[in-house]
C-alpha cells in the first residue's frame, strides 16, 4: 500500500496543467450570463470585491445598483442572495455575485497572507501553474494600494461594458485573491494591457 501511494502521488504530479485555450473557454463561458444581466440593467458602477468574511463563506463581488458605497457601510457578512441590501439607505442595494475569482481562490491550497511575497506566490501558482494563463507575476504593495504585473498572459483581453464593471478575467482573479489575503474590500482602480504584460492597480478599502 505504501508503494502504491508513492506511485499514485508521483502520477498525480505528472498530470499536465490545463491548456490556456481551455482555461479561456471556461472563463468566457462562466461570465456570459453575468455580463448579460449587467448590460441589460445598464449598471455603470465598479464592483467591490469582498473577502469570504463579508459574504458568508466565499469571496464574491458586490455591484452597487446606484452608486459606489463608502466601505464603512459594509460591516457585516451579506446574505447569500443575488440582490442584497448592504446599508441603511434605501438605495444601498446591489448584486452579490460569484466571479471567476471566486473559483480561482478555491483552487489555492491555503489563503495567502497580505505581504507582497505571499500574494505574488499565490498568483504565480494560479496563473503559471494551475490555470496556465501566464508565465509569472510581480506584486508591489504600498499602504492601501496593490500593484500587480502579469507577464506573458495567454488570454485575450477585451474592453466591454461588463469588463468596465468587474474588470477583465485576470484583474478579477487578482482582486478576489487580494481581497481574501487582506480580508478587506478591494476595487480595481486601473487595468492596462501592453504587449507581453498586464498591469493592474488595486485599492484596499476600509
Amino acid at each position: 500500500m505504501l508503494i502504491l501511494s508513492f506511485i499514485l502521488f508521483a502520477l498525480g504530479r505528472t498530470i499536465p496543467k490545463l491548456p490556456p485555450e481551455v482555461s479561456a473557454l471556461l472563463l468566457e463561458t462562466g461570465i456570459d450570463n453575468i455580463a448579460t444581466i449587467i448590460e441589460e440593467l445598464g449598471i455603470r458602477t465598479k464592483a467591490i470585491y469582498l473577502p469570504s468574511s463579508l459574504t458568508s463563506g466565499r469571496p464574491q463581488a458586490l455591484i452597487p445598483l446606484h452608486s459606489n458605497p463608502p466601505p464603512s457601510l459594509i460591516t457585516k457578512a451579506l446574505p447569500q442572495r443575488l440582490i442584497v441590501k448592504y446599508g441603511a439607505n434605501p438605495d444601498d442595494i446591489g448584486l452579490l455575485i460569484s466571479t471567476i475569482g471566486t473559483t480561482a481562490v478555491s483552487m489555492l491550497e491555503s489563503t495567502p497572507g497580505p505581504t507582497s511575497a505571499e500574494l505574488e506566490s499565490a498568483l504565480t501558482s494560479l496563473f503559471g501553474g494551475i490555470l496556465g494563463m501566464a508565465d509569472r507575476t510581480r506584486v508591489i504593495t504600498s499602504e492601501n494600494h496593490i500593484g500587480v504585473e502579469i507577464y506573458n498572459p495567454h488570454i485575450e483581453n477585451k474592453t466591454t461594458w461588463f469588463h468596465q464593471c468587474l474588470g477583465g478575467p485576470l484583474a478579477s482573479i487578482v482582486a478576489s485573491v487580494a481581497a481574501e489575503a487582506w480580508n478587506r474590500p478591494i476595487t480595481i482602480n486601473q487595468e492596462e494591457h501592453k504587449k507581453g504584460k498586464c498591469s493592474i492597480e488595486l485599492e484596499v478599502l476600509g
